[in-house]
């Protein structure tokens, strides 16, 4: 059930930090406690944000001279009475896979993403199958490919993960989280393989290389052996498996091809969207830094997602969209286009469209003007299936 609420899940206490410690000096702290974040308090033992260890892996800064106020976030919050829902919804529109839980006014502890996605796949919805949250033929990267080549397919598309191939065979994928730990950090390879039930070792330590990414070839940063999964598995057995291997991402295999991907932000997104259903439609909003937009301009954009709706209410049902923007391509006499991707989930099926434009509000419209086009499509079919069926219906009955 969806409708579970914070204070079941939820980690409850916490560990503070002063904001003039050096960051030195809490590394150890942060690797004890989980979800791995820390409260931070000034002098006077207020609140004044969170330090977490992914912010901490990121920084290049000298960590003996860095100070914890330097990488100390405010995070979203959210009361330990509201529902997991609201919990991913809240994730998704902030990208911050964290939440501050409060009782009143009063700190209580905290809720990871980990956390919502493990309490609904206990539950019923954890029944429902990964065909209807897998994103379908995802765009795909060659072993021979440079990290830089996959880099611009990653800022073209907005993807954070791409199975690798060679020969059309799987052999890796490569994700975000991957470069950035061999940039900033360590971390132990993933090793596996399709179906298999053993534990992953390790095929070696990574730390912090400088090496040339640019130049780099995708095999010295890609996963592999891949961990996947089949379409036809339960979200249920899906999370269970990437808990088992520590991983954020599983390829879906069909007939030994590549039939898609899931993330745990597919994961994620659907369960934001229960949390809304009662309003029949919901937009939500995830927008990059350095996008200016008012309250007034996404209630604008909503209406005119209301309007799209109601014209095709028949098809489309009940569902959610998720509205991402971000800084897109090189900066031109100033300025920089605006990358806009609607994801549409509905009951049924799923529709993704992307546009750039120099503005917020013109890079939506376009990219729902695209949106719109799959949709009437999808009708057109919807139709035309539905007068073959008529039409034999019509011939059996003639034959009685």
């Amino acid at each position: 059930m969806l409708e579970t609420k914070v204070e079941e899940v939820y980690r409850e206490g916490y560990e503070t930090v002063t904001e003039d410690d050096p960051i030195s000096e809490v590394i150890d702290k942060i690797k004890q406690v989980e979800p791995p974040a820390l409260v931070v308090e000034d002098r006077n033992g207020d609140e004044t944000g969170v330090l977490t260890r992914r912010w901490i892996k990121r920084s290049r800064l000298d960590p003996q001279e860095t100070s914890v106020e330097t990488l100390t976030r405010p995070i979203p919050s959210i009361q330990t009475t509201d529902e997991i829902s609201e919990a991913a919804r809240l994730m998704v529109e902030s990208r911050i896979p964290l939440l501050s839980v409060f009782a009143g006014e009063a700190l209580r502890g905290f809720i990871s993403r980990d956390d919502v996605i493990r309490a609904a796949a206990d539950n019923d919805w954890g029944q429902n199958l990964v065909s209807q949250v897998m994103t379908e033929n995802p765009v795909r990267a060659r072993s021979h490919d440079t990290i830089a080549h996959v880099l611009e397919l990653f800022n073209t598309y907005g993807f954070s993960h791409a199975p690798v191939s060679e020969n059309d065979e799987l052999v890796g994928v490569l994700s975000i989280q991957d470069l950035i730990d061999i940039v900033y950090g360590e971390r132990d390879r993933q090793e596996g393989r399709f179906g298999g039930t053993r534990d992953h070792g390790g095929a070696g330590e990574r730390k912090g290389e400088k090496a040339d990414l640019v130049h780099m070839s995708i095999k010295d940063a890609m996963s592999s052996p891949v961990i996947a999964a089949r379409p036809d598995d339960t979200l249920e057995h899906a999370w269970k498996k990437m808990e088992e291997y520590d991983i954020s991402s599983l390829v879906i295999m069909e007939d030994e091809h590549i039939a898609g991907i899931v993330t745990k932000r597919d994961l994620l997104e659907p369960i934001a969207q229960r949390g809304m259903e009662k309003r029949q439609m919901s937009v939500q909003f995830s927008v990059k830094s350095g996008i200016r937009m008012s309250e007034e301009e996404k209630a604008a954009m909503r209406r005119e997602f209301e309007s799209f709706v109601n014209r095709y209410r028949d098809v489309v049902g009940i569902g959610g969209l998720f509205v991402y923007l971000r800084m897109y391509g090189p900066v031109s006499k100033g300025d920089q286009l605006i990358q806009c991707r609607l994801q549409f989930r509905t009951a049924n099926t799923q529709y993704y469209s992307s546009a750039e434009a120099w503005s917020a509000e013109e890079a939506y419209k376009l990219a729902l003007d695209r949106l719109e086009r799959q949709v009437v499509e999808h009708k057109e079919t919807k139709l035309s299936e539905e007068q073959s069926r008529r039409h034999v219906e019509n011939l059996l009955k003639g034959e009685l």
